[in-house]
């Protein structure tokens, strides 16, 4: 096996990021958690200022007096975990929620769809900054050494066992998942770092500790892969968002709606859904939630559509004190179907190609416009023609490629045969006869190419499709 861990040390200010992007400010932010009564996460400018983690609130505030305060809130991060691993299970199958910072996904099982680890690990990590969550992490042989690396912000993707086991040596002992009796008793004979505790044999542990440290030694090791819950999307869309500050106007709730709303059309063009009805839950600290349902004559899936009717139902809502949190649920939705043409509303129609075509030729005339249209020949060369034009035609070529080679070049790449043969025998009224079998083939890194087999039994490439 071989899995990645993602730790994302600051869950709650990302969060709080996102749904103040509209009325941001520059001014240092930091979590509060008071169970801890300390600091557990400080932005870029919190920093600057001279806040760091783990310091008292009195101290914090002493050093900067116009910071910004945000309540640790486990429920917020866990609610963050989940929106982002239904992100991430769009592109990887094996995905495992660690709350309460903690990602982990295998991708030993997917190389085989993506080629390559390059191809697989750029995927996985456009989904975090297309989130903007912040993360290090950490690959290994297992989900207990990845979290190790991680936490020690290794941020390097290795592919051997010799290259992780390096990367273990001079890690700190308190990054690992031990009691703090155990790591005192380690540090008594002298283990403060990974790499000796990796060294000791399991008979020697198992004389001094307790069983759940051999278990726990084994799978960093990798020599047992203890049984994880995987994450499985639910069929029912839910997100929320804690107010930064207590909204006394609905109109000031906006900004935090369309966020969620834009996580809702993400949520629906991913899966190929649209939706007729959506509900909020407005929350506050001691009267009851007030609860917004939205209904739509027709189902939709972009953010604009929803904000308008949103904005009319909130203007006859009167909010009996300042909201706290906005939560947003939606539990009925459609298939698209090929009448429904909300959903690629952004395609490129046929009467916005005329109408283009009608300003190019009027800006450039005649000759400053031509277009690819349909030749007189069977021949791939010559399939096609640049000729002047001022309308669409809708002619085409099934088997045509987007982009035809100069020459034919000589085909040396493994690949599959799709779609073929198609002879062509032609030529013979211009002294240019050939005689050709053409194919469409896929290559192992999914590239279809046009190529034929000459009379002389010989492969040739001529085009790739787009």
């Amino acid at each position: 096996m071989w899995w990645a861990y993602f730790h994302c040390y600051q869950l709650t200010l990302d969060v709080h990021s996102q749904s103040t992007q509209q009325v941001s400010t520059n001014l240092p932010t930091v979590v509060y958690n008071p169970q801890q009564n300390c600091i557990v996460q400080c932005d870029s400018a919190a920093l600057k200022s001279g806040l760091d983690i783990n310091m008292g609130l009195a101290q914090a505030a002493s050093l900067c007096p116009d910071i910004t305060i945000i309540d640790y809130c486990a429920d917020t991060e866990l609610s963050a975990l989940n929106a982002l691993a239904h992100n991430i299970y769009q592109v990887a199958s094996d995905v495992v929620i660690l709350p309460p910072t903690g990602i982990a996904v295998r991708l030993d099982n997917l190389l085989q769809y993506y080629g390559s680890y390059p191809v697989l690990w750029h995927a996985l990590t456009h989904e975090f900054t297309q989130a903007n969550i912040s993360r290090d992490f950490g690959v290994a042989w297992g989900i207990e050494a990845a979290k190790v690396l991680a936490k020690h912000k290794n941020n390097r993707f290795y592919t051997t066992h010799q290259q992780v086991k390096s990367a273990l040596q001079n890690c700190d002992l308190n990054l690992c998942e031990l009691s703090d009796k155990t790591r005192s008793a380690l540090n008594r004979v002298g283990i403060s770092a990974v790499g000796p505790l990796l060294a000791m044999p399991v008979q020697a542990i198992g004389q001094r500790f307790h069983n759940d440290v051999i278990r726990y030694l084994t799978a960093l090791r990798g020599e047992t892969f203890p049984t994880v819950t995987l994450f499985r999307p639910k069929e029912t869309f839910a997100s929320h968002i804690t107010l930064p500050f207590e909204a006394e106007n609905a109109q000031h709730l906006l900004p935090y709606i369309k966020s969620l709303l834009t996580r809702l059309e993400h949520y629906l063009r991913a899966r190929n859904l649209l939706t007729s009805s959506i509900h909020f839950t407005i929350g506050f600290r001691e009267s009851d939630n007030l609860d917004l349902g939205v209904s739509a004559a027709h189902t939709m899936v972009k953010v604009m559509d929803w904000q308008l009717l949103v904005e009319l139902a909130l203007s006859s809502k009167q909010l009996p004190e300042p909201a706290i949190s906005i939560h947003l649920t939606c539990d009925s939705f459609d298939d698209v179907s090929p009448e429904d043409d909300d959903f690629f509303s952004q395609r490129f129609s046929l009467l916005a190609q005329k109408q283009l075509l009608g300003r190019l030729y009027a800006k450039l005339g005649d000759e400053g416009n031509t277009r690819v249209l349909m030749g007189n020949d069977h021949r791939i060369e010559k399939m096609t023609s640049h000729q002047s034009v001022t309308s669409v035609s809708e002619q085409s070529a099934a088997y045509s490629p987007a982009f035809l080679f100069d020459k034919p070049t000589p085909l040396t790449t493994p690949s599959r045969i799709c779609f073929g043969p198609l002879r062509i025998n032609t030529g013979w009224w211009d002294n240019n006869t050939y005689q050709r079998d053409y194919f469409i083939v896929e290559t192992h890194q999914e590239h279809r190419l046009l190529v034929f087999r000459d009379a002389n039994e010989q492969w040739w490439s001529q085009g790739v499709y787009s």
